[in-house]
């Protein structure tokens, strides 16, 4: 289905129905109004019919909201949806979203699909020029969204039918969790985002069909913080890294996400005697560990810096020393977008019984979709995991103490870096080549050609 295409068509009903992209109400009530669409295309049932009665209602104001059976979350977004548009207005939008429904057929639409759709919407309607920008049909639009790689694979490796409570510390844009909560709608989540309005987690999370979502727009790495240790199931972060270094005093640490680690922090949580003034990587891994209960598990999606920076040794001593590190798995290339850097899913636990740690390298499981790598094989990932055997190119089981002793970066002082760096103890016995890295060249080859031409028929025109 071409989420793109249909995204642009709904943010053409907004424009249509004389809404304004930058009165923050009517975009609230416009994305309510959808959400319920979108789950009205998904199931039908009391979704059609409540947007039938509201449609056909002489009054919207005092419509009965009560004798239709939805859940807490649901109405909420029922409220938002009537709360800031009139009779006229809601009458305009369900016209046009009922002629894109025959248009496209949604009547085949998944909740991965919606939840896609749902955010490209929302995307757009956030740009500050959006109507230029859809009548030229947003062609060079970026619809890049967090993919649903991460929470595949977060589902692959932690498989319960039980109620877990679940932490997202890095919600962002809360795919990753929106994603994942389609995939265990029957899971508690709690989120923590400084970049989007909680209401629109919300709808996305009612997409997923999931009622039970606890959303904040606020800062997991401030020092006061908003929920209690030893609290989850399970804990997650989507740190994505960039190769810009900050310079800063040994004074205060600031974040990359606009908060900072300057100020009292309990050592429990987060001790800031061994956290790097550069960089906040493994102040979220000890806030992931600090939000887990016993048997719980974390897992931090980071860069390949928090493996092995000279900085961080003393962090990485201390999750080993603790015994904290379950599994370190080196991802594909290019997950997010052909740019991004290599990114590691460290798989951490309190109550571990073993003093190993499995160190895996999948960066050869993906397949090549458009302008990035898809991740493949995530149950077979799981399974290595689960496992804990010893395979060539692939796994490497190696102890706490081995750990310690092949990092050693100064013999005479028994000095470490504890390096948790995947290619440090897997050696690939065939040269791996990255397809992603031709088709760059490639591309970048061909816009190179193409200036090249261009200058040269410049030259002959003068000539």
């Amino acid at each position: 289905m071409i989420t793109n295409e249909l995204s642009i068509k709904f943010v053409e009903a907004y424009k249509d129905s004389h809404l304004l992209p930058s009165n923050l109400d009517e975009r609230l009530s416009f994305l309510a109004l959808l959400t319920i669409d979108l789950l009205a295309n998904i199931e039908g049932s009391r979704y059609q019919n409540f947007l039938e009665s509201l449609q056909g209602s002489d009054d919207i104001k005092s419509f009965d909201f009560e004798k239709f059976d939805f859940t807490q979350s649901e109405q909420l977004v029922i409220k938002q949806a009537t709360a800031h548009l009139n009779d006229e207005k809601i009458n305009n939008l369900l016209t046009r979203f009922n002629e894109i429904q025959k248009a496209f057929d949604l009547s085949k639409l998944k909740r991965f699909e919606a939840i896609t759709l749902y955010e490209q919407t929302l995307k757009l309607l956030q740009e500050p020029k959006v109507f230029d920008l859809i009548q030229s049909d947003a062609k060079t639009f970026d619809f890049q969204l967090r993919p649903d790689d991460f929470s595949r694979l977060i589902a692959s490796i932690v498989k319960s039918s039980k109620k877990l409570a679940v932490y997202d510390a890095m919600a962002s844009t809360g795919e990753l969790s929106n994603y994942l909560a389609q995939l265990n709608p029957h899971w508690h989540f709690t989120t923590e985002s400084l970049l989007q309005n909680p209401y629109y987690l919300i709808h996305k999370f009612v997409i997923a069909g999931n009622d039970d979502s606890l959303v904040s727009q606020s800062y997991s790495l401030n020092s006061t913080p908003l929920i209690k240790p030893s609290t989850f199931d399970l804990a997650f972060a989507l740190y994505e890294p960039t190769a810009v270094r900050k310079s800063v005093s040994s004074k205060v640490k600031k974040s990359r996400e606009g908060g900072s680690l300057s100020g009292h922090y309990d050592p429990k949580r987060i001790d800031l005697d061994i956290i790097s003034p550069q960089y906040n990587d493994h102040a979220l891994i000890q806030h992931l560990l600090w939000s887990i209960n016993k048997s719980g598990v974390a897992i931090a999606f980071v860069g390949r810096g928090a493996l092995q920076r000279i900085e961080e040794a003393k962090s990485r001593k201390y999750l080993i020393e603790n015994n904290y590190v379950d599994a370190v798995i080196q991802l594909p290339t290019s997950l997010i977008n052909a740019r991004t850097v290599d990114l590691f899913a460290v798989i951490l636990r309190k109550n571990k019984q073993t003093d190993d740690i499995v160190f895996i390298d999948v960066s050869s499981y993906f397949n090549r979709d458009i302008k990035r790598n898809k991740l493949v094989r995530e149950g077979e990932i799981a399974t290595i995991l689960a496992e804990r055997k010893s395979i060539p190119d692939i796994s490497q089981v190696i102890t706490n103490k081995q750990v310690e002793e092949l990092s050693l970066i100064d013999e005479t002082k028994k000095e470490s870096n504890f390096s948790l760096s995947v290619s440090a103890y897997i050696r690939r016995s065939k040269k791996f080549i990255d397809p992603t890295s031709i088709d760059e060249l490639i591309d970048e080859l061909g816009l190179i050609q193409d200036n090249t031409n261009q200058l040269f028929e410049k030259l002959m025109r003068k000539n």
